[in-house]
């Protein structure tokens, strides 16, 4: 995933492209010369170490938040609040607000997710805050919202966006290419993991350019940004290899006190309850014993 994220930000970290993403997603015309983008991403800090994909300022009263997914993650809606108390903190708002005893207005926020998943996904859905809280008998409403908005932009599907914005159909398309340039690569043989993976970037740009997808972008990316894209790629080829073997080590350690240890602490991280299950190996009851401290 490591090479899309970056691939996004670089082709979207501009206020034009930027634009045009908010426009083709969420259904507004805004004009380019006559509305004010600020990018504010946010970094990794000492202290923060969570960074975004795409932040972005709209006329200073329209904070969006972007994001690009490889793999289905029904969490976005608290990662997203996590984002926006953050840029807040930063100064999209006043930060003397909470001192204030008059009402002071914030900059309005609107959260995407951009999903290029292999998984059967709908064209659109929205994910929401409150579906994480607890039940909680003659508690009516959850007084906490926050609605995330998931576009699935794998080539072919939700044709009006993609149409509608030319860098994130090239974008749709890139990807769709490289999945498959590099699939192919590993079916022929004879090449090692690193020239598999320059080879299907660079047959993937053609394809790109061949489409007449990008080419501007593609024409300014110099070889040691090319270097970058490849490397993060093979980071993600590394992750997946990582993430196989800890599956199976986890599946021979399980069932003793060492995979109860791995699944107490990727409950704390905030892992997925399927994903715990698959690498420890443990049943659905002892995992939820464990998350609430029972065992």
């Amino acid at each position: 995933m490591a090479y899309k994220d970056s691939l996004f930000r670089s082709i979207f970290g501009n206020e034009k492209s930027a634009l045009a993403l908010y426009n083709a997603v969420c259904g507004a015309s805004l004009d380019a010369g006559n509305t004010e983008v600020v990018i504010n991403t946010l970094g990794e800090t000492l202290w923060s170490p969570g960074k975004n994909d795409l932040s972005f300022l709209v006329n200073r009263g329209l904070v969006v938040i972007a994001e690009h997914q490889s793999t289905i993650n029904e969490n976005m809606p608290y990662r997203m609040l996590q984002y926006v108390c953050r840029l807040f903190e930063n100064g999209v708002t006043d930060k003397r607000a909470v001192y204030k005893r008059a009402l002071v207005k914030h900059a309005r926020p609107r959260f995407i997710v951009l999903l290029n998943s292999a998984a059967d996904f709908p064209d659109r859905k929205k994910l929401r805050l409150s579906d994480s809280f607890e039940t909680v008998e003659g508690y009516g409403e959850a007084a906490l919202e926050l609605e995330v908005d998931v576009c699935n932009v794998n080539e072919g599907r939700n044709r009006a966006i993609l149409e509608a914005c030319a860098e994130l159909k090239g974008y749709a398309f890139f990807v769709s290419r490289a999945d498959l340039r590099e699939k192919g690569l590993a079916a022929q043989g004879g090449m090692s993991r690193k020239e598999r993976t320059r080879e299907a970037i660079r047959l993937a740009i053609r394809d790109c350019k061949d489409a007449g997808l990008l080419r501007e972008f593609w024409e300014k990316l110099s070889q040691e940004e090319m270097g970058m894209l490849a490397r993060d790629w093979d980071m993600k080829t590394a992750l997946e290899v990582r993430e196989e073997e800890g599956r199976e080590r986890g599946r021979e350690e399980g069932k003793g006190e060492k995979g109860r240890e791995i699944a107490r602490n990727a409950l704390a991280k905030g892992l997925p309850f399927e994903l715990i299950r698959d690498i420890t190996g443990l049943d659905a009851e002892t995992i939820t014993g464990l998350s609430q401290g029972a065992l």
